[in-house]
């Protein structure tokens, strides 16, 4: 091994507080091993900024998810809101202008036809959705 190479290790034992050989005083230590303890002494200067505790905080990743999922909800259920409105309202809108141009017997005659076949339609409907929920 070179005296640069053992000079060298010999520091970083020095550094990490290790047992290290000593190194002979005849050796002198050339500029560029004062230049690598140098370094070793800056790294180590900037790795104490991690021991401190300034990254001791607490994240609360479930509370976050909970947010980001009712953030979502509500916006599902504005959509949807605006939705049934703006199809409530052509509904309507059609309903009347077809009664304006047919008559008010067209409101009496679907108004008895909806209440009369709805529920046979409707109910059927949310039994085979609430089957495919379950399964």
């Amino acid at each position: 091994m070179k005296d640069s190479d053992k000079i060298k290790n010999s520091l970083i034992d020095e550094f990490y507080n290790e047992p290290h050989e000593k190194i002979s005083e005849s050796i002198v230590c050339s500029e560029a091993d004062l230049e690598f303890k140098s370094k070793l002494k800056l790294a180590s200067n900037k790795m104490d900024v991690l021991d401190e505790d300034i990254f001791d905080f607490h994240i609360d990743t479930l509370s976050i998810i909970e947010q980001g999922e009712q953030i979502r909800e509500v916006r599902k259920s504005k959509k949807e809101f605006i939705l049934f409105i703006l199809s409530s309202i052509i509904i309507l809108s059609l309903f009347a202008i077809s009664i304006i141009k047919i008559g008010f017997n067209l409101l009496i005659i679907s108004q008895i036809i909806i209440i009369t076949i709805a529920p046979w339609i409707v109910i059927p409907a949310l039994v085979m959705k609430k089957r495919g929920s379950e399964a």
